[in-house]
């Protein structure tokens, strides 16, 4: 299984400026996390595995939002598409969901990314463990994972 450390090792390597911060708790939750950070929602950047028709997606949403499963499907020309169940997170990723990082995958997955994780400066994506998160600049993360951007979020009314 990889960690943290898979994920700041890959990121040294692509040379790219990033810190992996060190939560004082379980952070299994875009709230969670964000309450941990003392960061507010739309900084948090989810990575969630979807299998498709064409196979596994890679999608990316902030921590206000949930993914729009339709969108999704649309934008990967599959008729059916569904949030990965745990293991095939584990067997594609090498990370447990809720600790699966943007990038530093086992696999090479394309990524779907939602236009509004671009939007803050600094994002907080999964870090590779569930007690870790990566500090990111957002133009370094789009640059790095080179995601295919579309509106694939959906927000709850406030």
């Amino acid at each position: 299984m990889r960690s943290c450390s898979d994920v700041h090792n890959f990121l040294v390597e692509a040379d790219v400026d990033h810190e992996i911060v060190h939560l004082p708790a379980l952070s299994t939750t875009a709230r969670r996390a964000a309450d941990l950070l003392g960061v507010g929602l739309q900084e948090i950047v989810k990575s969630l595995l979807f299998v498709t028709d064409t196979g596994p997606l890679v999608c990316l949403v902030t921590g206000d939002a949930q993914v729009d499963v339709e969108r999704v499907c649309a934008e990967a020309a599959s008729v059916h598409c569904a949030l990965a169940p745990p293991a095939d997170v584990l067997a594609l990723t090498g990370y447990r969901p809720g600790a699966m990082p943007p990038c530093a995958l086992k696999n090479d997955v394309p990524v779907l990314a939602d236009e509004a994780v671009f939007n803050e400066r600094v994002v907080y994506c999964g870090g590779g463990t569930t007690t870790t998160m990566l500090k990111i600049r957002s133009a370094d993360l789009r640059r790095l994972v080179e995601p295919r951007v579309a509106a694939i979020a959906a927000r709850p009314p406030q």
